[in-house]
């Protein structure tokens, strides 16, 4: 994988965490919470993992395209709900 390759998954990660964020979680969170940075870091861990895993489809700079976007959205959307269910609950427990 080239700097293209990493700048498009940068990118996807950071468009992906932001998109989620104010669309869905605005009115659950405060201005000081900063839970994009597990999407992120999910959507970011789970591209490259489906890019090295499944290499199909069309390639940009050896980052195979549908199978890294389709891992970055998947386990994103993983992390957010293992950090929704265990670790955020105990944050706020008495």
């Amino acid at each position: 994988m080239g700097l293209l390759a990493w700048l498009i998954l940068l990118a996807f990660s950071a468009t992906l965490a932001t998109a989620s964020q104010y669309f869905f979680f605005r009115r659950d969170r405060r201005a000081t919470d900063y839970d994009w940075v597990y999407i992120a870091g999910g959507s970011l861990l789970g591209g490259f993992t489906a890019n090295a895993w499944y290499q199909t489809g069309p390639v940009i700079d050896g980052l195979y395209f549908v199978p890294a976007l389709t891992g970055a959205v998947v386990l994103a959307a993983i992390v957010e709900g293992i950090y929704r269910g265990f670790i955020r609950r105990r944050q706020f427990a008495p």
